[in-house]
């Protein structure tokens, strides 16, 4: 009988090692296109906040998603403030692919740190916002993918901001 029971643990181990080691398939040349123009939009964005320039995020994005991706820096901006975000884990969820536009489902988690402008000092830290997204890509003449649109399915906070200073107003020229 112990016999046996070794046998069938030894089979049932097998067999789970055996369906662990199931190959995943490789991921398509246009898949891989996508995943690294995603990649590449999150750093262009978060320099963009950091240096509040989304200039360079037209490689990557179309014109009306680089200039609403401009509309909200300026708009904190224009509130006193400059935003830091940090990328801390990008998940791709689902792409799907078709000839010449694609959908990607990700499961990201940023780190935000919000500085008055007028002081340079830090103002708000927000830690673990992890955020489930929808991006749109299209192809272009050139074969190369560009986001179109960026939608948050959801978001959690894992963790409460913690508010460091006040903003300080920053007036417009000549005043």
């Amino acid at each position: 009988m112990a016999r046996a029971l070794r046998v069938i643990a030894l089979l049932v181990a097998t067999a789970v090692i055996a369906v662990g080691c199931t190959p995943i398939p490789p991921i398509s040349p246009d898949e891989q296109a996508i995943r690294t123009t995603i990649e590449r939009y999150n750093e262009i964005l978060t320099q963009g906040y950091r240096s509040m320039n989304m200039n360079p995020m037209r490689e990557v994005a179309t014109q009306l998603q680089s200039e609403d991706e401009y509309i909200h820096m300026s708009s904190l901006a224009e509130g006193g403030i400059r935003l830091d975000s940090e990328l801390k884990d990008l998940k791709f969820v689902k792409v799907s692919v078709e000839s010449t536009t694609a959908e990607v489902e990700t499961r990201e988690t940023w780190d935000y740190r919000q500085y008055s402008r007028a002081t340079g000092k830090a103002v708000l830290e927000q830690k673990g916002l992890v955020y489930d997204l929808a991006y749109d890509l299209q192809r272009q003449s050139d074969n190369r993918w560009l986001v179109s649109d960026v939608r948050a399915i959801n978001v959690t906070s894992t963790v409460e901001p913690t508010i460091l200073g006040t903003i300080t107003p920053v007036l417009p020229e000549g005043h």
